[in-house]
């Protein structure tokens, strides 16, 4: 791993002491039932961070800070124009329209479906025949029930 300095989060901790059998320099003590680690004597070889089972070790990742080019501008917080902001309405308008079309023919869909369902009659009990509407029959099937087949 390097030299890097470890980092310990003392929240999830639990104190098993597994990182202070394995670290190689002792840079390791449990304050507090807590593992602490000792930078000045931590050589960040990492074997703490392989032994904790809780994954509470990890290595402290440090970056470089580049200052910004002399003139350069910082950039400014998006803020949309006028436009922008008239196109949004006139998509939430024309959507709702929409909406409300296709509700509409999904209204009267449904209103087909179940009168078509309600027209449809049902045998009685002790008539033995029926309309092919009914059945879906083809030619040959009404021809056989008026024979008594």
């Amino acid at each position: 791993m390097g030299t890097q300095t470890m980092w310990v989060d003392s929240e999830r901790c639990t104190g098993c002491g597994a990182c202070i059998e394995v670290c190689p320099v002792g840079a390791i003590a449990l304050v507090n039932g807590k593992a602490r680690i000792d930078e000045e004597a931590c050589t960040g070889c990492g074997a703490c961070v392989d032994a904790c089972p809780e994954g509470t070790i990890q290595p402290v990742v440090q970056g470089e800070l580049v200052p910004a080019p002399v003139g350069a501008r910082s950039p400014r917080p998006y803020q949309p124009g006028p436009l922008v902001e008239t196109a949004g309405a006139a998509v939430v308008v024309t959507g709702a329209g929409l909406l409300m079309k296709a509700a509409s023919a999904l209204t009267r869909a449904l209103a087909r479906w179940l009168t078509r369902r309600s027209a449809v009659t049902r045998p009685s009990a002790g008539s033995g025949t029926s309309p092919a509407v009914d059945r879906g029959d083809t030619g040959r099937q009404r021809r056989h029930r008026r024979r008594g087949r």
